[in-house]
């Protein structure tokens, strides 16, 4: 975490643009306080106490700058920035009101004019437009496995470490099945977390094409469906493929049997999404051609753009889509981890989802990927974040990775790690998790100005 994130909170970081806005800057500790006078004590030198150097300091104050990101500024100075000039309030805070225009990160440059104007600290804040302000961000994966099928742990162990990775929803979908998912909400559905569960599967049918798509959050099995009218749903793929008018060179049932699964999956009231294409078993999973007719005809109602296993999966994927947003097509996107283990970690927070939505409901969580309101965030060991997407919420997106989950991980590390003690048994983790609640939940709403 960085210094500037570890002492001093800016309440709120987000905020409208072109209109007024109240903003405090609070430190984190006495040592940041900006009526300290313990910093100006002669340093190396002989510690003599004074009990004055405890009180706060009521000459201090401070010229702010708002250093717009997206206006170059170079070479002019910092003070054609518009500025303001504030004392520390009692409980060693700044605070100040300011219209920051457009959809952008501004700095808040911190002076000192007592020091020559000395640059002291950077902060930031970010100002969005009024169809994005409003909407929360939340982090999630559509896309995991668990012992129920070639992942490593229980289901309720999977989802602890998700929360305890800063999670606030989570699919699990398991090859084949969706009764895992469904056994993982009923064991938390009295658990206070603020961990967000939904059911799901990931479906491999008709049998014996390779197929494989998300059924996230829909109420029902679209593989068990199969099992059970399996002569009647190969059937009505015959069919659709007679009445497929496929391009030259594509084979009418192997489009038939995707666009039927889609179908499937929104007939449960599932969104469904379109994995992995260029993971590789032998060869990769989709040719090129089918991908590019479900994208054209929109079958799906989400790509995962990240969940290929490996960086060259992920990076053919990515090249893709931005070839296919370069034709007009309109791709809704999501990334996913494709977990297939949380200790030790397979795949497990290598990719995942950043939602823009005004709240962790299925159908705004849903509405707002469908809408383009998400980033698909990949980030492997001792790597950095790369986020994909639209450049305004890949700009958006990575101020919050730097400037708001940083503190809320924190929250949410000990919430998940008190789900996995009352998994393994401890039933005081509870009472815990009980008086844990909302703290989170609490940190979110002062960030984003609710």
């Amino acid at each position: 975490m960085k210094m500037q994130i570890a002492d001093y909170e800016v309440r709120p970081g987000v905020v409208p643009s072109g209109r007024k806005t109240f903003v405090r800057i609070i430190p984190r500790g006495k040592h940041a306080r900006f009526d300290d006078r313990i910093h100006d004590q002669p340093k190396g030198s002989p510690f003599r106490f004074d009990p004055e150097i405890f009180e706060p300091d009521e000459t201090a104050e401070y010229r702010i700058y708002f250093l717009p990101m997206q206006q170059t500024m170079e070479p002019a100075p910092l003070t054609v920035c518009d500025s303001v000039l504030v004392r520390p309030d009692r409980d060693g805070s700044l605070a100040f009101e300011y219209a920051f225009s457009g959809e952008q990160e501004y700095r808040l440059v911190i002076t000192d004019p007592q020091k020559d104007g000395k640059e002291l600290l950077r902060l930031s804040v970010f100002s969005l437009f009024p169809d994005l302000y409003g909407r929360r961000v939340y982090r999630g994966d559509l896309h995991v496995h668990s012992y129920f099928s070639d992942g490593r742990e229980e289901p309720m162990i999977v989802a602890a470490n998700y929360r305890k990775q800063g999670f606030d929803f989570m699919a699990l979908t398991d090859h084949n099945k969706m009764y895992p998912s469904k056994l993982l909400l009923e064991a938390c559905q009295n658990i206070p977390s603020d961990l967000t569960l939904f059911t799901g599967e990931e479906v491999h049918v008709p049998y014996p094409a390779y197929i494989h798509a998300i059924n996230f959050g829909g109420a029902s099995s679209v593989n068990e469906f199969y099992e059970e009218h399996r002569a009647e749903c190969d059937g009505e793929i015959a069919r659709m493929a007679q009445d497929l008018k496929a391009p030259d060179g594509l084979d009418p049932l192997q489009l038939a049997q995707r666009i039927w699964v889609a179908q499937q999956i929104k007939k449960t009231g599932g969104m469904s999404i379109l994995v992995h294409p260029h993971w590789i078993s032998n060869a990769y999973n989709m040719p090129d051609d089918v991908t590019d007719y479900l994208f054209e005809h929109e079958i799906y109602d989400a790509f995962e753009l990240l969940g290929g296993q490996s960086v060259h999966e992920n990076n053919m994927q990515t090249a893709f889509y931005h070839d296919q947003r370069a034709r007009g097509r309109r791709i809704p996107i999501v990334g996913s981890s494709d977990s297939h283990g949380t200790e030790p970690p397979v795949y497990f927070t290598w990719s995942s989802t950043l939602v823009f939505a005004s709240d962790k409901s299925f159908e705004r969580l849903t509405g707002a990927i469908k809408d383009l309101y998400s980033v698909a965030v990949e980030k492997y060991p001792n790597e950095e974040y790369r986020v994909h997407g639209p450049y305004r919420y890949v700009k958006y997106a990575r101020y919050l990775l730097e400037s708001y989950f940083p503190r809320y991980d924190e929250l949410c590390w000990e919430q998940g790690r008190l789900m996995k003690e009352y998994a393994c048994g401890d039933k005081e983790a509870l009472d815990m998790l009980r008086l844990l609640s909302g703290r989170a939940e609490k940190f979110a709403a002062s960030f984003f100005g609710g």
